[in-house]
């Protein structure tokens, strides 16, 4: 019992070095035996030594057992020849014995096969059950079990299960395939999209936030039966050759309807069966292959969705029965589905860190196979360490897991970024396959808004020659458009020809079947905010290299190769810019807003069309600087391009005006002297128009200087302008053609003074706050202030501050701005000058001929007013009809200030002109101020009482005598200068009748007017000169 124990340690230390792998403790082992041998050796030389005394008793008793022994082999002798008889007696029964374990070794092999044909036969049902609860891992170990059966091959009636689980091997590759993608794409799509549907968000919510504790409960409760169904089905028909393969499945797998739960959750399931069924590499492939169709479809999806809400929303509304193109759908389109993107590269990133696992074989799977495979080893040691003589437990084969290959996240950025770059080369149009002539004339008959808004008001029918038709048709009580079969059918064909543009460009788009808003390459203004801080973000995200920037790439080629010339291109023809070379680019020039648009624009006058579309073009370049930012400088210079060519157009159109078409070069004397660079500065620094320009720059502040309403002033100021102006017209006679006798052309000049005055303080807010932004970059808010939306605000116009501080806009373009508003601003008030210097000229041109038949007030019979003067009158009257309507009250009245003194002062110095003037020519004169004095008073609504001066004056020739003069300016002060009176005087000398001249002393009352109007001087002093002006 002693040796055999010996045995049995040996044979275990041997078991022991044999299975264990482990260096340590088989180096341990080794030790060990080696210390219990010296020690045994040590022991045995120790009882030698101690035993030597009985070394002789030894050797006695060894002899005896010699004899013995001897004695004994004679024995085995004899049984040895016994034994050879009975071996040739057991060699009788050894083929009996083969053949009865050989029937015994069948018996034990069909045992085993018919139970695994039994098994085998419930494989698929098991199968089927687990496909049907998810359990994805579970079906892909029992596939891989039952492979290991190949003997089972060999068996013809096995041949339809083998057959049928091939079959359900490739359906579950195909499904784990599938249900990846969707795990990876759409699922994200679906929730994303779900919560952004407007039409259940708006009515479901209320519903959902008062049940969610019910529906919670309710949940809960049923996922414990479920679980507790899932339990009691999965005990029941578990299979025998599962037991292992189930163990090395963690229970957090173990759900009843896993797709509910966390995505991460059901991605470990996904990929690790994948990797079991050696299909993942595979798997892998098919979903780089599959990025780009994939980022379509939900471009497609979020496309379609976007499309129904809105058409939701419209039909919702009953006082909007049409679909609006509005660009924010574009801005919902691109931010819905790169919220889509990011969670898609969220999703293949956790997927990207699941394969990495897999690698390391650290996957929740491996990890557990790794375990349960120690767990089972470490039993069959203790089973064999007991003693016991049962078999041990079978060690279950090892679950090899296909490793993957890794791609990089850059390659989804990519593809993202690919995918964004073609939507928005569908919706700017990039390589302008559409019809550009449509588009340009819808943005053509709304040049406000740049983003293809619609406007409250369509301008474009008012925008012509012919009036826009009105609507004649009485509404009537019963009639089909009002009926409900009526409605739906609208609403039918509505929904039917939704952006009916993706008809007609489908064979060169890219395969959209449906838009959110129309193609227009200006659809860049109202997404560039949002693709800018897509491009920041994915930089945040991923730092790309340069080369692989494609969306930031992209978006700068069209803005800076594309967008901005083709822009400024549209707004340039927008702004029908002419040369006014030719009549019919003048006429087009001269046309005028309708009355619709000024009410629109609260204007008391009309201003040219022309310079309205001019400044919409320029409003509109200054919403481009808003929403693009870096690229201020381009718009800043074709507005200056626009102010430039429109104030080339409108000085040819001046020029057209006044100058005379038989003589090239010349043009009227009011032109002459206004283009007369030293006139012109002496006519800017006339008192009227100085006043004018201090009462424009002042209009809006209190704070006027009170001596501007000083009469001593006013009289100052007319009579210095006066002078200025009776020198300029005294140099040569003037005939008809140094005047402009057309009302009409005086309408227009009027109308291109407004225009170019009411372009230059309008473009001079955005000026202002362009320059301000140079400082502060915050103020381009306040950059668009008459923007006109179609009953929703664009959130294109509201951007974020940190897009503003991209703006690039250089100092040198603003003062180029400027000097171009300055230009503009110059040639407004040349043409001011001009009408007011033609008013004048007018007078002095009417005045010019009543002087010229003078002589017939000597004899005169008809004390009715002159000829000359109805015609003055009527001419005045027909100026002040047409400037009236042509400019606002403030330049009406700074025209005609002061006309009253002009008259005056030609009529009072013009008075050496008779040669003879009879008592009845004095009532004729007089008559003739009169009927100026009305005509001025029904143009100014206040009488003048300047003409009443020069009334006055000629009353004093009804004096018989020239005392009576003197005794007039001795009682009432002087009220004219010396040498009007003495003018008068002489006058007075000329019609006496020469019988009576010889008692009129002409030198002796000048010295009597002289000391008179200056009791102070000496009588030898020299006469005094007529310019000077007396006191009162």
């Amino acid at each position: 019992m002693e040796r055999q124990s010996t045995t049995f340690i040996l044979m275990k230390i041997i078991r022991d070095l044999n299975f264990n792998t482990n260096t340590e403790a088989r180096e341990q082992q080794r030790r060990f035996v080696n210390e219990r041998f010296q020690r045994s050796n040590t022991n045995i030389d120790r009882c030698i030594k101690s035993s030597a005394t009985d070394l002789t008793e030894l050797i006695t008793n060894f002899s005896d057992i010699y004899t013995s022994i001897e004695q004994s082999k004679n024995r085995v002798q004899n049984v040895r020849e016994r034994l050879r008889e009975c071996k040739n007696l057991l060699l009788l029964k050894r083929q009996d014995i083969r053949k009865l374990w050989l029937l015994t070794s069948e018996q034990n092999a069909l045992d085993k096969i018919y139970q695994n044909i039994n098994e085998l036969k419930h494989v698929p049902i098991r199968l089927q059950f687990y496909l049907n609860k998810h359990l994805y891992i579970h079906a892909s170990l029992l596939l891989i079990k039952a492979k290991e059966h190949q003997e089972l091959r060999l068996i013809n009636a096995l041949s339809d299960i083998d057959g049928q689980l091939k079959d359900e091997r490739l359906a579950l590759e195909h499904q784990l395939r599938q249900e990846l993608v969707n795990q990876l794409f759409d699922k994200p799509c679906r929730d994303i999209l779900g919560n952004k549907n407007v039409s259940s968000s708006t009515t479901t919510v209320n519903s959902t936030t008062n049940k969610n504790d019910h529906n919670y409960l309710s949940r809960i409760r049923e996922n414990r039966l479920l679980r507790k169904q899932l339990d009691q089905d999965f005990e029941t028909g578990k299979l025998l050759f599962e037991f292992h393969s189930l163990s090395i499945i963690p229970d957090k797998y173990m759900l009843v309807d896993i797709r509910h739960q966390a995505p991460d959750l059901y991605l470990d399931v996904l990929l690790q069966s994948l990797s079991i069924l050696s299909r993942l590499n595979e798997t892998l492939e098919y979903v780089q292959k599959q990025l780009h169709e994939q980022f379509h479809r939900i471009v497609i999806r979020t496309t379609q969705h976007i499309v129904d809400n809105n058409f939701v929303l419209h039909s919702n509304n009953s006082h909007q029965n049409f679909m609006s193109n509005n660009p924010d759908c574009l801005r919902d389109l691109l931010e819905t589905c790169y919220e889509q993107f990011k969670i898609v590269v969220k999703n293949i990133e956790y997927v990207l860190n699941i394969l990495k696992l897999i690698q390391e074989h650290q996957a929740p799977v491996q990890i557990q196979q790794a375990e349960y495979i120690t767990m089972q080893t470490a039993e069959n040691q203790r089973n064999l360490e007991s003693e016991q003589r049962q078999a041990p437990a079978s060690i279950p084969t090892v679950i090899h897991f296909e490793i993957p290959y890794l791609f990089s996240i850059e390659l989804v950025w990519e593809t993202l970024q690919q995918v964004l770059s073609e939507v928005l080369n569908e919706y700017i149009d990039y390589n302008n396959t559409l019809d550009t002539s449509a588009l340009n004339s819808s943005s053509t008959s709304n040049s406000t808004d740049y983003t293809n808004h619609h406007s409250v008001v369509d301008f474009s029918q008012y925008l012509t020659k012919k009036a826009p038709p009105r609507s004649q048709q009485i509404p009537r009580l019963f009639e089909f458009s009002q009926s409900a079969q009526f409605n739906s059918m609208t609403s039918y064909l509505q929904e039917q020809n939704r952006f009916a543009i993706k008809h007609e460009t489908a064979a060169v788009a890219t395969g959209y079947k449906q838009y959110v808003c129309k193609p227009n390459y200006r659809n860049i203004t109202a997404v560039h905010d949002i693709l800018q801080r897509i491009i920041e973000d994915i930089d945040t995200n991923f730092k790309l290299h340069p080369t692989k920037r494609i969306l930031d790439r992209k978006l700068t080629e069209f803005i800076r190769d594309r967008f901005i010339g083709r822009v400024i291109k549209d707004i340039c023809e927008s702004a029908q810019l002419t040369s006014a070379s030719t009549i019919a680019d003048q006429n087009r020039l001269a046309e005028l807003i309708p009355v619709v648009l000024q009410k629109q624009l609260q204007l008391s006058i009309p201003i040219l069309q022309s310079t309205y579309l001019i400044f919409k073009s320029c409003e509109e370049l200054c919403a481009l600087v808003k929403c693009l930012p870096p690229y201020a400088d381009d718009f800043c210079q074709a507005i200056i391009d626009l102010l430039f060519k429109h104030r080339e157009s409108c000085n040819k159109l001046f020029l057209s005006i006044v100058e005379r078409n038989d003589s090239p070069g010349t043009s009227i004397y009011s032109n002459e002297w206004v283009k007369d660079a030293d006139i012109n500065r002496h006519l800017r620094t006339m008192p009227a128009f100085d006043a004018f320009i201090r009462m424009a720059k002042q209009q809006h502040l209190t704070n006027n200087d009170g001596h501007d309403d000083n009469a001593d002033n006013v009289r100052f100021r007319q009579t210095k302008e006066t002078e200025t102006l009776l020198i300029n017209f005294s140099q040569s006679e003037m005939n008809l053609d140094d005047i402009c006798t057309t009302y009409k052309h005086i309408k227009l000049l009027a109308n291109i003074h407004e225009s170019l005055d009411w372009l230059y303080y309008k473009l001079s807010y955005y000026f202002d706050i362009l320059d301000k932004c140079l400082s502060d970059t915050r103020c381009l808010d306040a950059l668009i202030q008459t923007t006109v939306t179609s009953g929703y605000t664009s959130r294109s116009l509201k951007q974020n501050h940190h897009q503003y501080e991209q703006l690039k806009l250089s100092r040198v373009n603003l003062e180029i701005f400027s000097n171009a508003m300055k230009t503009t601003l110059t040639l407004s008030y040349d043409i001011l000058l001009v009408l007011f210097l033609e008013i004048r000229l007018h007078c002095f041109y009417h005045l010019s001929l009543l002087f010229r038949n003078a002589s017939h007030y000597a004899s005169v019979i008809d004390t009715d007013p002159d000829e000359n003067i109805m015609t003055l009158n009527r001419d005045l009257t027909r100026l002040q009809e047409t400037l009236h309507s042509s400019l606002n009250e403030k330049k009406f009245l700074f025209l005609f200030q002061g006309l009253g003194f002009v008259l005056a002062t030609i009529l009072i110095r013009a008075a050496p002109r008779f040669v003879r003037i009879s008592e009845s020519g004095v009532t004729k004169m007089c008559r003739n101020i009169f009927a100026i004095e009305q005509t001025l008073t029904q143009i100014r609504t206040v009488g003048d009482a300047e003409l009443m001066r020069a009334h006055r004056f000629y009353e004093l020739l009804y004096a018989t005598k020239p005392d009576e003069i003197i005794a007039v300016i001795e009682e009432h002060g002087p009220e004219y200068t010396e040498q009007d009176y003495i003018n008068l005087l002489q006058l007075k000398h000329r019609s006496f009748p020469a019988s009576e001249s010889g008692n009129f002393s002409l030198d002796k009352y000048e010295q009597m007017i002289r000391k008179v109007l200056h009791p102070n001087a000496t009588t030898q002093s020299k006469p005094v000169n007529g310019k000077t002006n007396a006191k009162h």
